[in-house]
Formats: C-alpha cells, structure tokens, sequence
C-alpha cells in the first residue's frame, strides 16, 4: 500500500502543478484566474481525496464509507487553511477572488495544509521578488518609497492616507505557481522544513 499512496501523492503534486502552470501562464497574459479552471480543480481534489480515502480503507479492511469521509475532511482541511486566511486578504483588497480560489485549489488539491502553509511562503516571497524586478526595471524604486513614507507619515498624525493605484501588477498566479512547485517538491523528496514538523 505504501507504493499505491506515494503513486497517489506524486499524481496528486503533478495535478497541483498543472493545474498553477496554467493558471500563471493565463494570470501572466490576462491578469486573470478564471473559473473555469480553480473550480473544477477544487471539486477534483475533494474527490480525488474522497477516493483515495476509500481505497486505503478497502486495503485496510476498514469501512469504505467511512475512508471517503475521511479522504475528504482531509481534502476540506487543505482547502480551509487556504480559503480562510486569503479570504481574509481579499475582503481586505490585498488579492483577487481568482488567486484566492488557486490557493483554495492547491489546498483542495494537495489535501494537506502544509502544502498550503509551503507555497504562501514561498509565492509571497516570489511575489516580493518578482514586485522589486518590476520597481527597479521601471524605475519605480524612489516613487515607491516615497509613497510608502508619505503613507506611514499619514499614519502617524492619523490621517488616512489616499495612496494612487496607479502601480504596476504583479502576476500573484505566476508566484503561487512557483510556491506550490516548491512545496511539491519538498513533500515528494521529504525536504525537511519548518512546516513539516507540524
């Protein structure tokens, strides 16, 4: 069994990984995640997980039903931890509803909220690389700073501060992608990290 669960889980990342080289190649060229692929994605892991769970219990004479159900808390596990707190940064206008339903993916998808934990890490990390590539490409290093000592000087003699959105986006698909490759890569290699101990 413990081959069938490692084919399951290097079929599981493969699945992630198409899934968020897709949606950065299309994030890349229309900042946007469509629907069409975050929502079957979702539903995918939910039942992956779901099947999974009942043919592990049919190898270890358990209740089928009762393998399904757990394959798919699992499964609802991962999706929670992405869903909450990045819904959480969307209603507070830090992302869109598409990048919040690919980190709902990866998280349905891997079945495990250490994957979700792995790859925030390393997309927000990616993002910040890739926004300071933009700022010094375009020469928007001291624009940059300036509008975020103004807006601290703001803060302090408590006055909200009116920033323009007028900065370039960055691609947080593209980030996510290369985060959940990573995380991937941590859990079929057994990388040992931070998050794995938990």
């Amino acid at each position: 069994m413990a081959d069938a669960v490692s084919i399951g889980d290097a079929a599981r990342y493969g699945l992630v990984c198409v899934v968020v080289i897709i949606a950065a190649v299309i994030d890349w060229r229309t900042e946007l995640t469509p629907n069409w692929l975050t929502l079957p994605a979702i539903l995918i892991g939910l039942l992956w997980s779901a099947v999974w769970g009942a043919m592990a219990a049919a190898g270890a004479e358990a209740s089928i039903t009762g393998g399904a159900l757990s394959g798919l808390a699992v499964s609802a596990v991962g999706l929670a931890a992405a869903l909450i707190p990045f819904g959480v940064i969307y209603a507070a206008g830090g992302l869109g509803g598409g990048d919040v339903k690919l980190m709902t993916a990866v998280g349905a998808l891997s079945a495990s909220w250490q994957v979700v934990l792995a790859t925030t890490f390393y997309a927000f990390v990616a993002a910040a690389l890739m926004a300071v590539i933009v700022m010094i490409r375009q020469g928007l290093v001291r624009r940059t700073f300036s509008r975020l000592f103004g807006a601290a000087l703001m803060k302090a003699a408590k006055v909200k501060a009116d920033l323009p959105d007028d900065g370039p986006r960055i691609p947080f698909a593209v980030a996510v992608a290369a985060g959940a490759i990573l995380a991937g890569m941590e859990i079929l290699l057994n990388v040992s990290t931070p998050w794995r101990g938990l």
